[in-house]
């Protein structure tokens, strides 16, 4: 995998992530001193000359960057620490991070599944037994402050135990989806790893049904 600066690269990935759309693509390779410098006459020569508007250019495109360029499982996993660790710090973001989360989940990153559904969906749909607003948005803002601060201490254990699952590469991130857009990873954490910290009720109901 080449070396490139982290601006390049993030062109890169934007591309693969459709935030870039082609024609955009290529006006940039064609008018980027700096990547005709950093990459070998070859390797430029293959971006420039690449047709980007026949059929099935995204897809040829996509595999061409993420083979040469990009590891896309290493751009998910600093995707996550990065989720992870504005959620460490409680930033304002907090509510929407934990939301987040649970979309995560029910994309396919099981490992989530405290963060997500004890937390994340809690968020998305309050506790009737609590609160009359059905949905965050319909909260008063004391109701939601007091909703966050329900959730420590715990929330803040759960977050480091995901982030030291991460760094510690017990999961590991492909940055593929499967064929019906389900997220794809391996898990390499022991049984007791697994095991929710918060959702234990639901896990037991499941199983039972």
């Amino acid at each position: 995998m080449k070396n490139l600066p982290g601006h390049i690269e993030q062109q890169f990935y934007d591309t693969i992530l459709e935030k870039v759309n082609l024609e955009d693509f290529e006006s940039w390779v064609y008018s980027d001193k700096e990547l005709e410098l950093l990459l070998s006459e070859d390797e430029y020569l293959e971006l420039i000359s690449f047709n980007y508007k026949k059929n099935g250019s995204k897809y040829e495109l996509v595999n061409l960057l993420s083979k040469k360029y990009v590891d896309l499982g290493e751009y998910e996993k600093w995707k996550m620490l990065n989720l992870l660790y504005a959620a460490k710090n409680r930033d304002e973001r907090l509510p929407d991070i934990l939301r987040q989360f649970y979309d995560l989940y029910c994309r396919g990153y099981n490992f989530l599944n405290d963060l997500g559904l004890g937390y994340g969906l809690t968020v998305d749909v309050p506790p009737s037994s609590k609160y009359k607003a059905e949905t965050w948005e319909e909260m008063s803002e004391t109701e939601k402050r007091e909703l966050i601060e329900s959730f420590y201490p715990q929330l803040q254990s759960d977050i480091e135990r995901t982030m030291s699952w991460i760094e510690n590469g017990k999961i590991l991130f492909s940055g593929k989806a499967d064929e019906i857009g389900h997220y794809e990873y391996d898990d390499l954490r022991t049984e007791e790893e697994r095991k929710s910290t918060v959702w234990r009720e639901v896990e037991k109901n499941n199983k039972a049904g």
